[in-house]
Formats: structure tokens, sequence, C-alpha cells
């Protein structure tokens, strides 16, 4: 009788627990995604904090290197937060007519503001220094930017408890972190003037001009004429070792036209982004205008050498993006040499001797100057 009672008892405990442990899972149930966007929401406030370390450490660094030309640190730092959240608005592309020049003349605008800001910010630096605190500037209002996305959606969840919103946000939060690491070591490259991942074409255009005398071609390009397997070889950069870019479009299609089409061949060099697996400083080569440009000086390329028939190539060399704009890793220097190789097979191979080339070493040239003088 008495174990008959106790198997009762315990039938009603096992069904006791099973009806609480169902009432649990539809209290989960109800509750999960609250208790999902609460911790996602903690990972993102984390991850604000540390975007907003990188952004005020990246600008106390400009505002420390930007002082020491001219201006004290209060009015350096109060035109700094003057100039955060500067904008450009793209050209209108529904009637695509005469947008490349439209877009040409905008970002012409944006680099002539900020020269002349900079003017103001630090009058007494050199001409190459301040186009390195322009960029090291670039720098702190990517970072800006970042944070404030990322803090506009963290307290739009924050507000409507919308999971789309933080999840959207939570996911890519390691690679925002990930490019928010970049901009931030960016600033140092930038500060000290070293050639970073994207100088990789202007090294190899220099270690080309070795000890010629160069000329400038375009605004803040250089050019340099070098004999190359017997050929006649017009090699183009940026003018360092300030931070720039220059017009190499405008510079390439001004060269050809000088000559009325008289050139057998463009090579141009750059660095490209790399797959995920591939190794860094990978190079690589193909057909067409190698050049990370928004478009105006791409277009000139293109519209010149086809014009004249030029066939156009491409060796670019493989990289993560975020190498392209901080301190240049070593692997990377090296390949110079062997896109050199590659570019004397080139020539060898597809031009005839006493032909004219042109060879582009395309992008930022900081660090890298103009020809390799010669030391006696």
């Amino acid at each position: 009788m008495i174990q008959m009672i106790l198997m009762q008892a315990n039938n009603q405990s096992d069904w006791l627990s099973w009806i609480y442990f169902i009432i649990f899972i539809m209290i989960m149930q109800f509750y999960a995604n609250k208790i999902q966007v609460q911790i996602w929401m903690g990972e993102i406030s984390k991850a604000l904090n540390k975007l907003e370390r990188y952004a005020n450490d990246a600008t106390n660094k400009f505002v420390e290197e930007a002082s020491k030309y001219g201006r004290s640190k209060e009015d350096v730092k109060k035109m700094v937060e003057r100039i955060k959240g500067f904008f450009l608005i793209g050209p209108v592309t529904l009637d695509p007519a005469g947008a490349i020049k439209r877009l040409e003349h905008l970002l012409d605008e944006y680099r002539d503001y900020m020269n002349k800001y900079m003017d103001e910010l630090s009058p007494k630096a050199s001409g190459w220094k301040k186009s390195n605190l322009r960029d090291q500037l670039a720098g702190v209002l990517a970072l800006d930017t970042i944070f404030r996305i990322v803090r506009h959606y963290f307290i739009l969840g924050k507000r409507t408890q919308n999971l789309i919103y933080i999840a959207q946000i939570q996911m890519l939060l390691p690679e925002i972190l990930r490019i928010a690491r970049a901009y931030w070591r960016a600033s140092e490259a930038f500060r000290r003037g070293v050639p970073i991942g994207d100088s990789i074409g202007p090294l190899v255009a220099l270690k080309l001009i070795g000890d010629k005398e160069t000329f400038e071609l375009a605004e803040n390009i250089i050019g340099a004429w070098t004999d190359v397997e017997g050929r006649k070889v017009l090699v183009i950069k940026a003018k360092g070792p300030g931070s720039e870019v220059g017009k190499p479009g405008l510079a390439i299609e001004k060269a050809i036209e000088d000559r009325n089409g008289d050139f057998a061949r463009v090579i141009m060099i750059d660095a490209a982004s790399k797959l995920e697996g591939e190794k860094t400083a990978e190079i690589a080569e193909g057909v067409g205008a190698a050049i990370g440009d928004p478009g105006p000086e791409k277009y000139r390329i293109e519209e010149v050498t086809t014009k004249y028939g030029i066939p156009l190539d491409a060796i670019v060399i493989k990289e993560d993006p975020l190498d392209a704009i901080t301190a240049m890793r070593e692997e990377i220097a090296k390949a110079a040499d062997e896109v050199i190789e590659r570019v004397r097979l080139l020539i060898r191979t597809r031009t005839d001797p006493g032909d004219y080339v042109i060879v582009a070493g395309i992008g930022n040239t900081i660090g890298v100057g103009n020809r390799l003088e010669v030391v006696s």
C-alpha cells in the first residue's frame, strides 16, 4: 500500500515537472527575442565605446601633430570639431551625359577645400607635410563617421527594441571594428610620413626612374624618361614624398596627345584588393586601367588609349584593402622588384626596340620620393 502511494506521488511529481518545464519554455519563447536583443545591445555598447576611443585617440594625435605648425592645440581642436561631418554630394546621374565632368568638378572642389583648410590649420607646415596632415585628418573624419553610424543604429535599436536594426549592426561588428582599427593605425603612418600599402605603384615607378631627371606632367604628377630593353619609356608617378595621388589620367592623356598617340603601350601598376585565402603581395596581370579612381582619371585613360588604339596593360599587387591605408608591409615592398621584372618582360615581348612606352605607378606616394639620388 505504501509503495502504491509513493508511486502515485512520484507520478504527480513527474507531471508537475513537465508542466513547469512547458511553462518555462512558453515564457522563454515569449521573451527570447527581448533577451537576445539585450545581449546584442551589450555587445554593441562595448564596441561603441571602443570606436569612440579610436576616434578620440586619432583626433588627439592629429591635434598634437598639427599644433606644431603655427596654431595652438585649442585652435586646432576647434577647427577639427568644425570640419567633422564634412561631406561630398555626388552629381546627378539620372541623366548620365556629362556626369564624369561634374564629378571631376566636385572632386576638385573637395580637394581645394581641404587644401585651403590645411593652409589655415597649419600655416607653417611645408607643402608635403600639409598633404600628410590632410590625409591624417581624413582618417579622423572616417573614424568619426563610423562612430556616428554605429551610434545611430544603437540608439535607434534601443529606442524601438527592433530586432532587425540590432541584428544588422551586431553581425557587422567584427568587420566594422577591423576597419576602424585600420584607420586608427593609418593615422600613425600618415603622421610619420611612411609609405603605405597603396604606395607600391609609386615605389615601382621610383625604382624605374632611378636617378633620371624628372619634370611635372600634370597636377602633382611627375614623369621621367628612361631606357628599358631598348625602348623609350616615360615613367609616371605622383609627386612625393607627401601624401598625393595627383591626376595620373590627365598626365597620361597629355603625354599621349603631345606625341599624337605615338606610344606602343601603356602599362599601369597599382595595388588591388586580394580575396581571402590569397597571399599578400601576390602579383597578377590583366588588361585595362588599373586605378582605384572614382571615375574621371580612369575615364581619361580609357578615352585617350581607345582614341589612338594603344594597348592598355595592368599589373596589380594584391593586398588586403586595409593594408592599403596602413604602413607598408615588408612582403609588399619586396614585391616591387618582381613587378619591375614583369614590366621588363611585357616591354620586351609586346613592343619593338625604339618604341615609346608609358609606365604609370598609380597610388598614394607618401614616403616615396621622386628620384634616387646618386651618392658619390
